[in-house]
């Protein structure tokens, strides 16, 4: 059944200052800037850019700044990033966190940051256990923060996870990564960086569909939640049947150069799930195994 929802990132920089100076200043911007997001937008999803706050160590969700996110989150409805340096109370360690307050303020859950940069090290920051999943009303997703990026182990993680969405927290952009993250998970990419490069809304197979620019600090995209990614060998014959039986109640979506189609349901009556079952399509990682096989078939 479709799962539409308005998802938002923004982008934004904290100011260099003592720890007192930056957080101060960062909240006032952020009830700015969320609120303006929020009103112009009517998003259910607003990502921040990671350790908002710059190196002030805070607990989750007691500290400061989760609870003005919190106050937020209840005054728009919204799910909204937490992008801090986490405090444990028992145990005193730092993690670089993300974790996601629901509509009522709540915390939803926390994802921890799997490589930290070796400055954040020098902070005392700790590693994250790896990809985990936060559970929505709009189904499971994961984070993502700044250097992970880098690192393909994290991604197959996710890729057994199979996340809805990938929220990615960051200074740096990463280029063309994000959208091979996207592409490789078959997840929404939502980017929010620091300013100077812009955020990203990524579809399941890599196509980038809005990004911040020079007049306008955040990106903001509709999307739909109930889809199926699928390879173009096998499948795209059946494509103008399933136009000829359900019209407009069925989007697919064919990006150029990659040989891929987003499978969409855009009614309550059937899932993207039944689609598939209905015309015997194939899943794209069900295609390349599928391949694996005949590969090995014909080595003998």
């Amino acid at each position: 059944m479709s799962n539409h929802i308005v998802v938002s990132s923004i982008s934004y920089a904290p100011i260099s200052g003592t720890d007192q100076e930056v957080m101060e200043q960062t909240h006032k911007d952020l009830k700015d800037l969320v609120g303006r997001v929020a009103r112009a937008t009517r998003s259910d999803l607003i990502v921040l850019p990671e350790t908002i706050c710059r190196n002030c160590d805070e607990e989750v969700p007691e500290g400061p700044t989760t609870q003005l996110l919190a106050g937020l989150a209840q005054e728009y409805s919204c799910y909204i990033t937490v992008p801090v340096h986490q405090k444990e109370r028992k145990s005193g360690a730092v993690f670089n966190v993300l974790g996601l307050l629901d509509r009522q303020g709540e915390l939803a859950g926390i994802y921890r940051k799997y490589i930290p940069v070796y400055p954040e090290f020098d902070h005392g920051t700790r590693p994250g256990p790896g990809a985990s999943l936060i559970q929505t009303e709009f189904g499971p997703v994961g984070g993502v923060i700044c250097f992970d990026l880098n690192f393909g182990e994290l991604r197959a993680q996710y890729k057994k996870l199979k996340p809805k969405l990938l929220l990615f927290s960051s200074m740096y952009h990463g280029g063309l990564v994000q959208n091979f993250w996207a592409l490789d998970v078959q997840a929404f990419f939502i980017g929010s960086v620091y300013k100077g490069t812009p955020c990203t809304i990524i579809d399941p197979q890599g196509t980038t569909l809005a990004q911040s620019n020079n007049y306008q600090s955040w990106a903001t995209a509709r999307i739909n939640l109930d889809y199926e990614v699928v390879h173009l060998d096998k499948n795209q014959a059946k494509y103008d049947d399933i136009h000829r039986q359900y019209g407009e109640a069925v989007r697919i979506v064919t990006t150029g150069q990659v040989g891929t189609s987003v499978i969409y349901s855009e009614t309550a009556e059937r899932t993207a799930a039944d689609i598939i079952d209905e015309f015997e399509l194939v899943r794209l990682d069900e295609y390349f195994d599928w391949s694996r096989e005949l590969r090995t078939e014909h080595l003998a």
